[in-house]
């Protein structure tokens, strides 16, 4: 065995601490919140981000930043309004009409919520499986709450990219989703070549160094894909919706990436023949 093999199979061993942050809802005179207790907060999702960094929303109401926030809200409520319908024609059994929709952006964040929806199913069938044990590890750990919490930490995420909480990371929106979509192919179509510690291998709340509980959920549903043929279905149509959102948030120009630039001042993406930003818009693209 060569010195490089030795080394690859080294870190394949190297087993790092990861704890999944579960974030709980707290609702009055209820011990276990609902799935649809979760898909009702989703609209309230960027205040909760907010106050889980101990930020006072009425102190980022004022000016650029204002402007920023309102939209990413306005962008969480149009996605909740989509999850409600998933939620009840998957509850029904005779078709119902899609939601009303006042503002014609609300329909731009409709591929945004099908990939929401299908990471919800997809939390579900996960913890059916459960090879890393979490639901021994966290009492009582429902599909709804891993969901809710992925997202709330995509969002701290974006927050953070976008000036919100920190200093503003500007990407382009077109090489941004045209790298994400080449990972998440490769990551798939690499799948079966790639070796995956037994769940034995691993102590509670331990997964191997990855630093996001959505990388976690990833790595996770990879390993039972390995394993079961039915699970690597459903996993590959969820590939295939993340690709897709992907592809509508490039192609839309509705959809543009905003951010806090210099001093504080709102940059919205996309470049108008003068190669000034377009005015803000409702639709800034969120990261996923």
């Amino acid at each position: 065995m060569n010195q490089t093999n030795s080394v690859l199979q080294q870190e394949e061993m190297i087993v790092g601490t990861y704890n999944i942050i579960i974030r709980h809802l707290d609702i009055k005179d209820k011990e276990k919140p609902s799935q649809n207790d979760y898909i009702q907060a989703f609209k309230l999702l960027p205040d909760f981000v907010l106050k889980g960094n101990g930020i006072l929303i009425s102190d980022l109401n004022e000016g650029h930043l204002g402007v920023l926030l309102s939209s990413h809200r306005d962008a969480f409520k149009a996605i909740h309004k989509w999850l409600v319908y998933f939620d009840s024609a998957n509850n029904n059994s005779f078709p119902i009409d899609p939601p009303e929709l006042p503002f014609d952006w609300e329909l731009d964040y409709e591929s945004h919520a099908k990939q929401s929806w299908a990471f919800l199913n997809l939390c579900k069938e996960i913890l059916n499986h459960d090879q890393f044990g979490w639901k021994e590890s966290i009492k009582d750990l429902s599909a709804a709450e891993l969901w809710f919490s992925c997202e709330f930490e995509k969002l701290e995420n974006t927050f953070k990219i976008t000036g919100i909480l920190g200093e503003s990371d500007w990407r382009g929106k077109h090489s941004d989703c045209d790298a994400m979509s080449k990972q998440i192919r490769e990551n798939f179509d690499s799948l079966h070549s790639r070796r995956f510690a037994d769940a034995c291998d691993f102590q509670p709340n331990q997964i191997q160094s990855w630093d996001s509980t959505d990388e976690a959920i990833r790595v996770h549903a990879e390993k039972i894909a390995q394993q079961d043929f039915q699970f690597r279905y459903i996993y590959y149509n969820y590939i295939n919706i993340r690709k897709q959102t992907l592809r509508s948030i490039r192609n839309n120009p509705n959809l543009q990436f905003a951010a806090l630039g210099e001093n504080r001042l709102l940059s919205v993406g996309g470049k108008g023949k003068r190669g000034k930003s377009r005015k803000p818009t409702k639709g800034f693209c969120k990261q996923k």
